[in-house]
């Protein structure tokens, strides 16, 4: 996911230390220099990943000089960015005790010290090869002149440079689909039809590499490219769709853990065991079983409303005041989707949730989109304003209501699925309507709800 906007990626690389050498909290790593026509009063340095932690600041002098000091323990990425709201940032790839001199004016870069020269290999090939319209042909061209460098620094880090290529281009591919799923109000497609990479292990340089790699799954199962059996091995074909075993393992790992933290307690147990004798790695091994604690502690979330409990006798109030009952679907497994008008992840999956309940016409499912909006006129007036016209209805108190409380108190969106009988099959779908698995899952338990 694109979180800070970036015309091209730098790296900078100084002398490689062995890991003897480092200090318990890393080795001082400067970047010092100056910046001139940005309007910046602050830099601050991050780690790249998840995380977004900030390692060091600097106040801008009157003479427009900064330095930023950090101690690194082993190599990896990271990126400085400014107080500025919407300016660009500037990736490194820092090895403990760089020295690094950088001027930046009016955005253009100049560097000094060791790494430079890769620098500035890398500056000038994002800029020969933009990702703009053409994204396959661009990462072509990036792979094609890396693989061909003479540059020491290149040859040094090529396999990891081709990861992080390879991470961005997928990036650029499935990024702004990521990003509609949070924000958007609109279904858009990734197009793969000129998608011809061979993932490298080294991809996992990348922040969202596992994100973009689940959506690059997601459209080959739509292109026919890709057969999920059950929504029991899912997460072990999607493994199987991958040739490097290295990378195999940490991408499962990776859904594992993400179904953890969602709370997907219904299938995870079996999705664990589909995984296991995939897994070659002892290592890998031990950390699905040390997800076991994790599902046990995040399951206390949900206590209050196991399988098998009936809500049946819960009631919403729909557009026009009239209260409609969990009881008047019976007969019909129900898709409850819980949201509210600010939550920008709940609208943005709405278009998705429309075109599921088409494709599914006909068959014994309704999908009931309950708001726990505590105003009705702002309520109603978003349904007004969007024409919005299928189930829809109103949690009659709000997120006070005692339905919230038998359900457990969580994020939203919230999608939780009844059996025709009205009681809980799933307190906590993780697959949401723009997931492609959902409509498989939902076949699944009206074949066979057990």
């Amino acid at each position: 996911m694109n979180y800070i906007i970036k015309p091209f990626v730098l790296f900078v690389c100084g002398l490689l230390l062995t890991f003897q050498a480092f200090a318990a909290d890393g080795i001082k790593t400067i970047i010092k220099g100056s910046v001139k026509g940005l309007g910046v009063k602050s830099l601050y340095l991050y780690n790249r990943d998840a995380s977004h932690t900030v390692r060091s600041s600097a106040v801008i002098k009157a003479d427009g000089l900064f330095q930023l000091a950090v101690g690194i323990a082993k190599p990896g990425f990271y990126f400085i960015t400014s107080d500025v709201e919407n300016q660009v940032s500037w990736h490194f790839y820092l090895s403990p005790g760089d020295q690094l001199t950088v001027k930046i004016v009016n955005n253009q870069l100049v560097l000094g010290g060791n790494g430079s020269s890769l620098n500035t290999f890398l500056f000038d090939l994002h800029q020969k090869y933009p990702y703009e319209a053409d994204l396959a042909l661009a990462y072509s061209n990036r792979v094609t002149a890396l693989k061909a460098s003479t540059n020491t620094g290149v040859i040094r880090y090529k396999a990891l440079l081709l990861g992080n290529e390879q991470g961005e281009y997928l990036d650029k591919v499935f990024g702004p689909l990521i990003e509609s799923k949070a924000h958007g109000n609109a279904i858009i497609k990734a197009d793969i039809s000129d998608l011809n990479v061979s993932l490298v292990p080294e991809l996992i340089v990348y922040p969202n590499w596992w994100q973009t790699v689940t959506e690059l799954m997601y459209a080959k199962m739509k292109a026919g490219q890709l057969k999920v059996r059950n929504m029991y091995t899912w997460v072990a074909d999607f493994g199987n769709a991958i040739e490097n075993p290295k990378l195999k393992e940490a991408f499962m790992l990776e859904l594992l853990d993400n179904s953890a933290i969602m709370g997907d307690f219904r299938s995870i147990e079996h999705e664990m065991k589909a995984v296991i004798p995939l897994l070659k790695d002892p290592k890998s091994i031990a950390q699905v079983n040390l997800l076991k604690a994790k599902i046990k502690r995040n399951m206390g979330i949900f206590r209050y409303a196991p399988a098998g409990t009936d809500m049946s006798a819960y009631t919403f109030s729909d557009v026009n005041g009239k209260q409609v009952s969990i009881a008047d679907y019976k007969g019909k497994l129900i898709y409850l989707d819980i949201w509210n008008t600010a939550c920008m992840p709940c609208i943005a999956e709405m278009p998705y949730l429309n075109k599921l309940e088409q494709e599914m016409t006909g068959k014994e499912v309704v999908f009931l989109s309950v708001s726990c909006d505590n105003k009705i006129e702002l309520w109603k007036s978003f349904l007004q304003k969007r024409n919005i016209t299928n189930e829809h209805h109103l949690i009659i108190n709000g997120n006070k209501d005692t339905f919230f409380d038998k359900i457990g108190k969580s994020g939203i969106p919230r999608f939780v699925i009844l059996d025709k009988e009205g009681k809980v099959l799933d307190n906590n779908c993780c697959k949401r309507p723009s997931n492609p698995l959902l409509q498989i899952y939902l076949n699944e338990l009206l074949n066979n709800p057990k």
